[in-house]
Formats: C-alpha cells, sequence, structure tokens
C-alpha cells in the first residue's frame, strides 16, 4: 500500500498530536505534588531474590538497604536474616556508608533499625555482651577515638544488647571534658532510644557550653536517632520550660520552638502563651 505526501502528512500530525495529548496526560500524571503515585508493587521481586543470593555479601547489604529506603517489601525481612552472617564479611566503605547515612535519615524507624544492622555488621560487631565489654574497654584505654566506641555502644544498645550498662556509660560521657566525646554520647543517647534518655538529652540542651552539642540533643529529642513519635512527645513539658528560662541564648531558644514545631507537627511560632494552650488542649 502506497500512501500520498497528504495522506503520510495527515497521518503523522495525527499521530503527533496523540503523542503530545499522551505526553500531556503523563507530565500531569507525573507532578511531584500529590499523593504517592506507585511505581511498582513495591515488593522484592523472586527474580531479584535469586540475584541477591548470588552476590557477595558487601553487594547484598547495600542493595538491600537501597530496596529498604525505597520501602520495597521483604526488604527489612532479608536485612534481618542476613545481618548476623554479614558480621566480619562487609565494610562500611563509601559507598555502603552514603546508603547507611541516607537511612538513618528515613521517616521509618524500621528503616533506621536496619540501618543499625548493617553498621554494626561493618563494624564487625556481632550483638553480644561480649562485644560490648569490647567497647568499654576501648573507653577505659583512654584513646584519641573515645568517640568511636561511645556511638558503637549507642548501636548495640539500641537492639537490645546491654542497654542498662550502655547508658550509663552514655551518662557519664555526656559531661565528659573532651567536646567531641560529649558529642557523640549525645547522639549515642538519641540512638539508644529509650525513654531514659529524654531528660538526660534535655539537660544537655540547657547547659552544654558548645552551641554544636546543644543543637545535636535538640536534634536528637525532635527528630533524629531512634525515639518514637511517642517518645519524643515527653519532650514537650521540659521543652515548654525551657521558653520561660531566662538564661538561653536567643540561639537555643530558637531552637527549643524549631523542636517544638517538629515533634508537635504545629505551625506556631515564638509564642510560649500559645504553646501552652495547644499543650493544654493536646496533653490529655
Amino acid at each position: 500500500m502506497r500512501w500520498s505526501t497528504a495522506t503520510l502528512v495527515l497521518a503523522l500530525g495525527g499521530a503527533t498530536a496523540l503523542v503530545g495529548a499522551g505526553w500531556e496526560r503523563l507530565a500531569v500524571a507525573l507532578q511531584l505534588a500529590g499523593a504517592p503515585v506507585p511505581a511498582s508493587e513495591g515488593n522484592l521481586s523472586e527474580h531479584e531474590l535469586e540475584e541477591i543470593e548470588g552476590l557477595p555479601p558487601q553487594a547484598q547489604a547495600e542493595r538491600l538497604l537501597k530496596r529498604a529506603v525505597s520501602g520495597y517489601g521483604g526488604a527489612l525481612e532479608q536485612i534481618a536474616k542476613r545481618a548476623a552472617g554479614w558480621v566480619g564479611q562487609i565494610e562500611l566503605n563509601e559507598s555502603l556508608h552514603a546508603v547507611t547515612s541516607v537511612a538513618y535519615c528515613s521517616n521509618n524507624l524500621r528503616v533506621r533499625a536496619a540501618a543499625v544492622e548493617v553498621s554494626l555488621a561493618g563494624y564487625g560487631l556481632a550483638k553480644t555482651p561480649e562485644s560490648v565489654d569490647a567497647q568499654m574497654r576501648l573507653l577505659e584505654d583512654g584513646g584519641e577515638k573515645r568517640f568511636f566506641p561511645l556511638w558503637k555502644l549507642g548501636l548495640l544498645g539500641n537492639r537490645g544488647v546491654e542497654p542498662e550498662k550502655v547508658l550509663r556509660v552514655l551518662l557519664r560521657y555526656r559531661s565528659d571534658a573532651e567536646q567531641v566525646n560529649r558529642l557523640w554520647a549525645v547522639n549515642a543517647l538519641g540512638m539508644l532510644g529509650s525513654d531514659e534518655v529524654i531528660e538526660p538529652l534535655i539537660e544537655v540542651f540547657r547547659t552544654d557550653p558548645s552551641a554544636e552539642i546543644r543543637e545535636r540533643a535538640a536534634c536528637n529529642l525532635a527528630d533524629a536517632g531512634m525515639l518514637t513519635r511517642e517518645q519524643r512527645r515527653k519532650a514537650i513539658p521540659y521543652l515548654l520550660h525551657m521558653t520561660d528560662e531566662g538564661g538561653l541564648d536567643e540561639q537555643t531558644r530558637g531552637w527549643v520552638y524549631q523542636a517544638l514545631r517538629e515533634i508537635s507537627g504545629e505551625s506556631i511560632g515564638a509564642d510560649p502563651t500559645a504553646w501552652r494552650n495547644w499543650w493544654d488542649r493536646k496533653k490529655d
């Protein structure tokens, strides 16, 4: 069949119109605002699981943690299943460290917990009391990098390994003379994620001479670390009390209101009366 030039022009014009209409519809579907639009079923496929099975441990850990960050069903279960076997088999190289850093910022605490599991495996730390004792010995040796065992202790404690012992150590180091040790004790307290860390973090937020450490305490109360939303709400009365403290500098006072907004989801400004009225309505 031979088409005339006019027929071809009309046909191509119609096709172009259809394609244009299709792209217009697609563009509307892919706007960034609005409800999530699933790209697939969102589960690890059988094919991918077979592929992962054949990968070396390092690649397994990175692939699965990426999938967990992206919300793929089955990824967290696979990490839980394999993490113990990765101890001593993987390392936190630049690539895997980048993925864990993203996972630690996830709004899903289970993904953050997966990052803890991968980190411990990358550090070569089994989830045993002996690992806690080994990190405590490193602290007692008085080396220059005591902050690193502090961080690892927070991770171990979060996974249920000697959490009470870990808490006692971290509380001692939150007032250490070395600023870097105080900083990482605060971060480790946030990772420990128990109710018992809330008041110590508030105290650091109120009194530590370092603005950097005060900010980290506020971040661990408001968003960072392993506290749940319900646990973070327990900090609200303490933060409200801080709004009345006359000795706070303006920067710290601003962080108090920022923490209140992040914990509550409210958009109230730097108005202590408005915050108290809101809390009186909500706390019951």
